[in-house]
């Protein structure tokens, strides 16, 4: 999901070879690592809730979350919904190990990582929402049930692709905690912890600045953008442009063969011709 998420971004969720699954791109507290924290946890979170609903899990059943504010009162809350509450709790569990166990000093390097990764960790949860579905004659609506349900992984990936972009990078003040970093005015810091967090409560945050991803470097976990497949006039992230970094692209036209202009023969077969196709493919030096 990562990378079919970031197909057209320099950093395509690629690693280097034998790096493990994300390799170093965790050992600095980046986007990144925000956002690959985060889709563990929301697919660990999905599989484990949606396994509950289905009855295959013995340990878990449907999901018992309390009637949200959001949900009127005249509707019914009920249904059986995804069990995020213990899909969280595993992934949870799982996931957050390290971060629980380790006990790192306050206002320390590797305590600023672990409040980060604890954070995007719980972003799934903090932006799930009900769905509902009309009861009535001829569609009329009349009543509602409603229940809490995951998105898919491809619906959950795209959310988290724009909240990557949207990221808001942090900092680990003397307290211990953590705040947007260089938020400006006194005022803004008596106004409490409690104010910076809700700002930030649907947001990923990060750390660090993020590597160089146009060239590659293996100690950092970049594979760099060579050989890399572009967009040519595209304004976007896939465009030329930006996916080669300044260094150009060549190009070469591409030859494909398909089945065409079918027809059907009594009795009883299709026949068709094969046509040649040509494609332009642009490739980053």
């Amino acid at each position: 999901e990562c990378q079919h998420q970031f197909r057209h971004e320099r950093w395509n969720c690629s690693t280097p070879y034998g790096s493990g699954y994300f390799g170093p791109v965790h050992k600095i507290g980046s986007r990144e690592a925000a956002y690959t924290y985060s889709i563990l946890s929301a697919g660990v979170t999905h599989e484990i809730g949606r396994r509950c609903r289905l009855g295959l899990l013995q340990s878990c059943g449907c999901s018992q979350a309390p009637r949200p504010s959001t949900v009127n009162e005249k509707w019914t809350w009920g249904g059986c919904g995804d069990n995020i509450e213990y899909g969280y709790r595993f992934s949870r569990d799982f996931i957050d190990v390290r971060e629980k166990e380790e006990g790192f000093p306050k206002r320390s390097t590797d305590h600023g990582r672990s409040l980060m990764n604890r954070w995007n960790n719980e972003l799934l949860k903090r932006n799930t929402r009900p769905k509902c579905k009309c009861h009535g004659v001829s569609g009329s609506c009349n009543m509602k049930t409603c229940w809490m349900q995951l998105p898919t992984m491809r619906q959950m990936g795209a959310v988290l692709l724009g909240k990557y972009h949207t990221a808001r990078r942090i900092q680990i003040n003397a307290r211990g905690n953590m705040q947007i970093k260089n938020q400006p005015g006194k005022r803004d810091r008596e106004r409490g912890e409690g104010r910076k967090n809700r700002a930030l409560q649907t947001e990923l945050v990060f750390l660090d600045d993020s590597p160089d991803y146009c060239i590659e470097n293996r100690a950092q976990g970049t594979v760099g953008t060579t050989g890399r497949m572009c967009r040519k006039g595209s304004h976007g992230s896939e465009s030329c442009d930006f996916l080669c970094c300044g260094r150009g692209y060549n190009s070469y036209t591409k030859e494909t063969e398909t089945k065409c202009k079918c027809k059907f023969q009594w009795c009883c077969r299709v026949v068709c011709q094969t046509c040649v196709n040509q494609t332009q493919v642009d490739i980053c030096k």
